[in-house]
């Protein structure tokens, strides 16, 4: 060192502080993560409220199925199944005591009623009609159509609200 107070000799390097370590956080990003985690789970709990409500028409669909597949075997009973499974779906939407009760013409009514878009409820309520008269046996194209407009039927049919009413 010199005595020289302006020598470049008498320069030291600057003193850093030490990096800032990754953890543990700021207790601003915990409050930041807390919220974000609380946004997400929020939407995630009324996914799963919403798939756990429609369950029965999951179940419904499945049934369906299941009688779409053993229509090539002629099942005399085929309407009567796929009319229990909209009662079942109709009776979750608008209550026991609104449909329990309707059955034969009175039940085509409803449910051609009540269909909504993409639907044809002509067919609907013939096909319901003439399978409750007992004169006509539908055929397996019909019983397809039907379940068809049954798929739909309990896929998007929903209760009007008490605005919409």
């Amino acid at each position: 060192m010199s005595d020289d107070p302006g020598s470049l000799a008498n320069l030291r390097d600057l003193v850093l502080p030490p990096d800032i370590p990754f953890w543990p956080p700021a207790p601003g990003l915990w409050i930041v993560a807390a919220t974000c985690l609380a946004m997400l789970a929020v939407p995630a709990w009324r996914a799963v409220q919403r798939y756990r409500a429609a369950a029965y028409r999951r179940a419904a669909i499945a049934e369906l199925e299941t009688i779409s597949a053993g229509i090539e075997q002629n099942d005399p009973d085929a309407v009567a199944r796929i009319s229990a499974v909209i009662k079942r779906v109709a009776m979750v939407e608008y209550g026991r005591d609104k449909i329990a009760s309707l059955s034969g013409p009175a039940w085509a009514d409803f449910v051609a009623h009540e269909a909504g878009t993409g639907f044809d409820p002509a067919t609907i309520h013939r096909l319901l009609t003439e399978a409750f008269d007992g004169r006509t046996k539908p055929d397996p194209s019909e019983l397809r159509l039907l379940i068809g407009h049954a798929e739909l039927w309990v896929r998007a049919h929903r209760t009007p609200t008490v605005a919409e009413a």
